[in-house]
């Protein structure tokens, strides 16, 4: 996922940094939903679904357990650092990093990528945990959270969306439990899916408009690292007794996160000075922290290796 992902954020830079225009959306369809931000959600409902058909239902137990204590922990964290962030800097925030900034990045986690870099050593549990990130991952946490400062950015179609990620991992769950061959047709689902995500990540990120803002950038990305990684790291070695490599996992920026900002400002009106400069935090936080965190998490299965198996897939 790696590659592709720095492939799409190239070819982004070059068409619409340099070129001005837009090379996916001048191509067309299929070539535009393959490899652009436009097929993400498609491609993550195919994940889903294929995660889905790999739980048992004798897993879910570790998967609640293990996954949703693991996001209750950072989410806690993550929403209790923004409310005294407005606290002490309201929206103007503090740096150059405003508070619509600071709350679409410390809310926000890769759950496709945390996918991509678990596949090959994550245990069931692990894989399962997925679909509660990226429920928890989409915009309707911190457009509720917003909401809080202005006018309400919750309403029916955030509502509608969270149905639309259950949908999917739920009958692949089902179908999967019905039939063995089902499990076995979808088994390697992800390891296809996941090159063309890496594609349409990294068409998100265009590398120009991300260094526009390097130092604010550079500050929001070590607070997102600290504040992401270092609760739920510490819940999971003392509490779980896991090796972390979960939490590290999950330490990177979601694409989507760049669209919370302008959203937000539709339904509060006090945000939108603050829009396009948390966009370029956003975007620079985006390439630092998907590029570095598959390296964070070889790190760390070096350094606490789950089994054999997870100690080989880290060499």
């Amino acid at each position: 996922m790696f590659v592709p992902l720095i492939i799409g954020a190239v070819i982004t830079t070059i068409c619409q940094g340099l070129l001005n225009f837009d090379l996916w959306e001048t191509l067309g369809n299929p070539m535009k939903d393959m490899f652009s931000s436009s097929g993400q959600m498609l491609i993550i409902g195919l994940m889903l679904f294929c995660t889905g058909t790999q739980l048992k239902m004798s897993d879910i137990k570790d998967a609640m357990h293990r996954g949703v204590l693991l996001i209750l922990v950072r989410l806690g964290v993550a929403y209790a650092l923004c409310v005294l962030f407005y606290a002490l800097f309201g929206f103007d925030g503090v740096l150059g990093i405003s508070f619509l900034a600071f709350v679409c990045a410390v809310t926000s986690a890769n759950a496709a990528l945390y996918m991509g870099i678990i596949s090959p050593f994550g245990d069931k549990a692990d894989k399962a945990s997925f679909g509660i990130m990226l429920i928890c991952s989409m915009p309707l946490l911190p457009l509720l959270f917003l909401g809080f400062h202005g006018e309400s950015g919750f309403g029916e179609a955030q509502v509608m969306q969270i149905i639309s990620l259950i949908i999917p991992f739920i009958l692949g769950m089902i179908l999967g439990n019905m039939d063995e061959d089902i499990r076995k047709v979808f088994a390697g689902g992800n390891a296809i899916i996941l090159p063309f995500l890496g594609f349409e990540f990294g068409s998100t990120i265009n590398l120009i408009e991300a260094f526009k803002m390097i130092p604010q950038g550079l500050m929001m990305s070590i607070l997102y690292f600290i504040i992401v990684i270092t609760p739920s790291y510490i819940f999971e070695r003392t509490v779980l007794h896991r090796p972390g490599y979960a939490s590290f996992a999950s330490g990177s920026l979601a694409g989507v996160a760049l669209v919370i900002p302008s959203m937000a400002a539709a339904s509060n009106t006090a945000l939108e000075p603050y829009v396009n400069s948390s966009v370029a935090i956003l975007a620079f936080v985006l390439a630092i922290t998907n590029i570095l965190c598959p390296f964070m998490v070889r790190y760390i299965l070096k350094k606490h290796p789950a089994d054999e198996n997870t100690a080989a897939a880290a060499k």
